[in-house]
């Protein structure tokens, strides 16, 4: 996480105390940096089989098409269209 931290912050060019030996950003510039943006390391979940194989690229182009052809029949303004996402929704059966 520490060398993803040194790689973005050299990309755009964000001054810091940087290890340029080691390549990566020191533990409190990346603590004070996840918490100044609401940044967290989470830990990836087990995917199911059935999820991974309904991966593909079918299923991806209707998730795509679906809404697209909904709001061009439907005309929804700006302000009716929002984003979802599923970070608190867990996949796996506990």
């Amino acid at each position: 996480m520490m060398k993803v931290a040194f790689e973005y912050a050299d990309v755009n060019g964000v001054a810091g105390r940087f290890n340029n030996e080691r390549k990566s950003a020191g533990k409190d510039w990346l603590k004070s940096f996840c918490k100044r943006y609401s940044l967290s390391v989470r830990n990836p979940e087990q995917c199911s089989v059935a999820r991974a194989m309904g991966f593909n690229e079918v299923q991806v182009t209707w998730f795509y098409y679906n809404p697209k052809r909904c709001c061009l029949e439907k005309k929804f303004p700006a302000h009716r269209k929002f984003n979802m996402d599923e970070t608190v929704i867990s996949t796996v059966p506990q």
